[in-house]
């Protein structure tokens, strides 16, 4: 199976879904508890590295994720069946409600393990493999 890249396409690829709205609240809401910590105590070093251990695998992910679909959107706002299939990986939500809890946790480990355990990588790598997995499944139906 060939797969072209993200073009042109029968497919609507729009950004007034609940879908992206819900996404794109969770990535402001991680982003103004950020901004939140800092105003009112930016010298506590400690809180800044407490946020991001326990929020910044989410917030990579939903910048990840608002960012994809955006540009997708921005570029075709008909998309072929790559951009279709990338689109619904992101928005469907399945993907994102996997990956971040599995990646949270190998860092997690790996951070507390002070490196011993090195779960990161392959925690990722298991988020990669799902990403491509949904893909191709949306790829095939669509």
């Amino acid at each position: 199976m060939s797969v072209a890249p993200p073009g042109p396409g029968d497919h609507a690829l729009v950004l007034a879904t609940p879908a992206f709205y819900i996404l794109s609240a969770t990535f402001a809401l991680f982003v103004a508890m950020l901004l939140v910590l800092w105003h009112y105590h930016p010298s506590r070093k400690r809180g800044f590295e407490g946020y991001l251990d326990a929020a910044g695998v989410s917030l990579a992910f939903l910048a990840f994720g608002v960012a994809l679909v955006v540009l997708l959107a921005s570029r075709d706002p008909k998309g072929n069946d790559t951009a279709f299939a990338l689109y619904e990986t992101i928005l469907t939500g399945y993907w994102l409600a996997f990956a971040i809890p599995v990646v949270t946790v190998g860092s997690s480990v790996q951070a507390r393990s002070r490196g011993a355990i090195r779960w990161f990588i392959p925690s990722m790598l298991v988020a990669v493999a799902m990403f491509f997995g949904l893909f191709a499944y949306y790829y095939a139906a669509a």
